[in-house]
């Protein structure tokens, strides 16, 4: 995140996990890995960058990175030579992003594991951040475990992860685990107000609707997002019939097309299916007798999301979606 200060300052919302890390740092005593856990946009990421920058900063103060000193400015502009960031995107993290071996082509960077035993540059450590680690195949998981058995000195490790019973036990015994809470209503409705995306009642509104996920919210609010958002909140999820699923089926695809190109019409459809999976757990909240049939909406569009995830075409699992949903939320 270039031209971004990161540190503790920044944090909202967990402050009994960032009391414990500020404790830590004080005192100089803390793990060579940490895993963070928590749910989907409760800052995981965000507290993986902040904690890199209260160990590599060089006058921290009032317990938050100053934002001024060398490191400090390097790791805003992601220019920080001790410090390493896995890319969140796709569904796996390959071996190559951790180790380098023959005939295997290269990971686009470093790999991890050849960066913790490079030595530092500015300081006396080196900070690698794993986000989604649930990612790791079993060779990338096997190769960090020889890492965090014998680590490196100055070498510090930030896991994250929606769960750890998604990493192997292994992982999770070596790291000092942290979870993150599902942030307030209120931290959320203020950080709208706060970035001009939203105020008053709508912010209440998108910030009840987020499910504690600052990241949910934010993207609520996108003029595009916030449209279907409403339209499903509204009339899309209403009807039963047949014109209803295709009312349904036009609306997400009209969302899905917003994208650039293939990859970012496919991460468009994905995050279409999740919106209607968010209306209908809202749905499912208020539901008098209707849970059963919330469920196979909703697996039903958990499986047209692992059908786009396996490359089918994104357009024909939209249409079909849209409506085994309308005939699972018809009444019998």
């Amino acid at each position: 995140m270039p031209g971004v200060a990161w540190s503790f300052a920044g944090i909202q919302g967990q402050e009994a996990v960032l009391a414990r890390l500020n404790q830590e740092i004080a005192s100089n005593r803390f793990p060579h890995a940490y895993l963070f856990e928590g749910p989907a946009g409760s800052g995981k990421l965000t507290l993986a960058r902040a904690l890199s920058a209260e160990l590599l900063c060089l006058d921290r103060r009032d317990g938050s990175a100053c934002g001024a000193c060398r490191p400090c400015r390097l790791l805003a502009h992601a220019n920080h030579s001790d410090y390493l960031e896995l890319p969140r995107e796709g569904d796996r993290l390959s071996i190559a992003q951790f180790v380098e071996r023959s005939g295997e082509p290269p990971g686009g960077g470093t790999p991890l594991l050849a960066f913790f035993h490079l030595r530092p540059v500015e300081g006396t450590r080196r900070i690698a951040v794993v986000p989604e680690a649930e990612r790791m195949g079993p060779e990338a998981a096997n190769a960090l475990l020889k890492t965090l058995e014998e680590p490196p000195p100055g070498a510090v490790l930030i896991l994250t992860t929606l769960s750890r019973d998604r990493l192997p036990a292994t992982i999770v015994s070596r790291c000092r685990r942290l979870g993150l809470q599902p942030l307030s209503t209120e931290v959320i409705a203020a950080e709208l107000a706060a970035r001009d995306l939203a105020s008053g009642p709508d912010a209440w509104d998108l910030a009840q609707s987020a499910e504690g996920s600052l990241g949910l919210a934010l993207n609520l609010a996108g003029p595009d997002t916030l449209e279907l958002w409403r339209w499903l909140a509204g009339p899309g999820l209403a009807g039963s019939q047949p014109r209803d699923a295709l009312a349904l089926a036009n609306a997400i695809l009209n969302y899905a097309a917003g994208g650039e190109d293939s990859g970012a019409r496919r991460r468009r459809s994905l995050a279409a299916l999740d919106l209607v999976a968010l209306s209908l757990r809202q749905r499912l909240r208020a539901a008098n007798g209707a849970g059963a049939r919330v469920g196979q909406a909703l697996t039903a569009l958990w499986e047209a999301g692992e059908r786009i995830t396996r490359n089918v075409k994104p357009e024909a699992v939209l249409l079909l979606a849209a409506y085994d949903v309308v005939a699972a939320l018809r009444h019998p």
